[in-house]
Order: structure tokens, then C-alpha cells, then sequence
């Protein structure tokens, strides 16, 4: 199989696809999220334009993937660590995000808060540890062997 590398794919590569791919998912659902929201509450949504959902979210889970990189090689149970935090997190800027800026924002940000919080919590440690997913089959058989 033909690599743009000189090695093939590393870990490290893997948990940023993950968070890519984790990335472009919560993007394309904070977006359909927004745009549905305003459009059944009358609500015109101007502080999360799509421009800002497209290129700030899958570049904020890529970032995440390499926090959970780092959390899973240097941090006994790392994954469930992140995994706890990542809903915590989430806890807290839904709570901090309510009764702030009125009804219609923060009916808003608890869809955002809860469609991106649970796929960083849950779908991304997936992902990024999945046998098969974002591995080529090289790879696949050294896993399988150690």
C-alpha cells in the first residue's frame, strides 16, 4: 500500500483522524441543529455562523484527540479519564450557558453543548481505539499479533 510517509500510519495519526472525522460529524449537526432551532423559535442565530461551526469544531476535536492521545499513553485508564472529564465538561458549560443570555440562546447552546459533549465523550474514545477504523491492514495484523 502506497504511503505519503516514510512509516505508516502512527497512533498519534489515528486519534487525529478520529478527532477530525469526530470533528466534521459535530459539525455538520451543531449546524443542522442551528439552522433548524432558528427556524422553529424565530430565533436569528448570528453568533454561530457556519463559517465558525465548519472550520472552529473539527479543529477544537482535533485538539481533543491529541489531549486523548496524550491521556491514554501517559495516564493509566487515560480514556476513561478523558471520558469523565469530556462530561463534566460538558455539565458545566451547560449549566454556566443556562439563564445567561436569554431563552432562545440558551436553548441554543445546551443543543450545541450537548450534540458536541457527548460525541467528544464518547465517540471519539471510539474512534481513536476502534481495531479497524483508520488503520491499514499492515497495521491491523501487527495489532493483532502483540
Amino acid at each position: 500500500m502506497l504511503h505519503l510517509s516514510r512509516s505508516l500510519n502512527t497512533s498519534f495519526s489515528r486519534w487525529l483522524m478520529a478527532g477530525l472525522a469526530c470533528g466534521i460529524i459535530a459539525a455538520i449537526l451543531n449546524a443542522g441543529y442551528s439552522y433548524f432551532y432558528g427556524k422553529l423559535t424565530g430565533f436569528a442565530v448570528t453568533v454561530f455562523d457556519p463559517l465558525l461551526i465548519f472550520f472552529g469544531v473539527p479543529l477544537l476535536f482535533m485538539i481533543a484527540g491529541f489531549i486523548l492521545y496524550e491521556m491514554v499513553e501517559y495516564i493509566k485508564r487515560g480514556g476513561l479519564l478523558f471520558t469523565v472529564l469530556s462530561l463534566l465538561l460538558v455539565i458545566i458549560a451547560t449549566i454556566v450557558a443556562l439563564n445567561k443570555y436569554g431563552k432562545e440562546m440558551d436553548g441554543l447552546l445546551l443543543g450545541i453543548n450537548l450534540i458536541s459533549g457527548l460525541i467528544l465523550a464518547f465517540l471519539l474514545p471510539y474512534l481513536a481505539t476502534h481495531a479497524r477504523i483508520f488503520m491499514d491492514n499492515d497495521e491491523f495484523s501487527e495489532s493483532a499479533d502483540s
